[in-house]
């Protein structure tokens, strides 16, 4: 049972994380910008992240998703290596979250929020019967 409810975060951690990108990468109002011209007119624009900064912004949006894809993975597993390596996703996910939080970190938060609590479920010790 301990096993599912980890797989089911996990899974959810791919999730948020795949949610978060597609909003980020998509969401047309990332840039907003005012220009005046020399005779006076205003004029409002907008752009999205990929629209701004290239397909190459991607990569770096793409890069929890990975860590989440690969913690998946390891919650199929129930070796020591495995819940090292949730752990360790976990925790490289909340710090690509925290160095990032002035910009994009935020919108990661709560998929490393459920990966770390994947690993804790994982690691847990089993009460005997």
């Amino acid at each position: 049972m301990r096993n599912k409810v980890c797989q089911v975060l996990a899974g959810a951690s791919v999730l948020l994380a795949l949610a978060a990108a597609l909003f980020l990468a998509l969401w047309p109002e990332s840039y907003q910008g005012t220009s005046v011209t020399t005779d006076g007119r205003v004029t409002e624009t907008s752009a999205s992240l990929i629209e701004e900064n290239g397909a190459e912004v991607l990569l770096w949006l793409l890069l929890p998703e990975a860590a989440c894809l690969v913690a998946l993975l390891a919650s199929l597993s129930e070796s020591t290596g495995a819940k090292v390596a949730m752990w360790l996703m976990g925790l490289l996910l909340l710090l690509f979250a925290w160095v990032s939080i002035l910009s994009i970190g935020a919108f990661y938060l709560p998929a490393a929020l459920a990966l770390l609590l994947a690993a804790l479920s994982a690691t847990r010790r089993r009460r005997p019967a």
